[in-house]
């Protein structure tokens, strides 16, 4: 049988140049990230499947890499950092108080079901704001996304933000000026009513 020496569809070696380029790139997000008050924190790239079951996870269950322990427990190469975070959140700092400021870098790993080109093994960095939903903890994160973007260069970018609450505020404002620029408008054209009915 012919050795395979070459890396598997997905993964790819990063050497020379891009190495040196991506842990610059990485370094000077770091030291964003901590600029912020954020902590380093290293998470197992291995985990126990629960932690990434699809109530909590954005990767479906067939496109996790799976194996089992000698327990037989279900164990998963983790697709998503953030799961991780909230796990040790949840069991490491209970009795810290909170918020708590946590940021990352680490490889993630998705058995793409439809492979594409995708990679299957990506560098993840990030940071978590833990503990603190007010309106001043988004505002930070904005901050800190913007700010990091800017200190890799990037001059042209574009947010988006996935609150349902920031979303309902938006659109009640936008509802309102729409139909007070409507009865507006209402208000200065010439109606006339078809015979026999009424306007109003």
């Amino acid at each position: 049988m012919k050795k395979k020496l070459h890396t598997p569809e997905g993964v790819r070696d990063i050497y020379n140049v891009e190495c040196g380029k991506k842990l610059a790139l990485e370094s000077r997000l770091k030291k964003v990230f901590h600029l912020y008050g954020y902590h380093d924190i290293q998470t197992p790239t291995i985990e126990y499947f629960d932690v990434f079951r699809e109530e909590i996870g954005t990767t479906p269950a067939n496109d996790l890499y799976k194996f089992f322990d000698k327990d037989g427990n279900t164990l998963v190469l983790r697709p998503d950092i953030t799961p991780s975070i909230a796990r040790a959140s949840a069991t490491l700092f209970k009795d810290e108080n909170l918020p708590i400021r946590l940021c990352y870098t680490g490889n993630t790993f998705v058995n793409h079901s439809s492979y594409q080109g995708r990679l299957r093994e990506t560098t993840q960095m990030g940071a978590e704001f833990v503990g603190d939903d007010s309106v001043e903890a988004d505002a930070e994160m904005l901050a800190l996304v913007i700010e990091s973007m800017l200190t890799i260069g990037l001059k042209e970018f574009q947010l988006c933000v996935g609150n349902v609450d920031f979303l309902r505020c938006c659109l009640c404002r936008w509802v309102t000026l729409f139909l007070w620029r409507l009865q507006a408008c209402i208000a200065r054209l010439p109606f006339r009513a078809p015979e026999g009915r009424a306007l109003c």
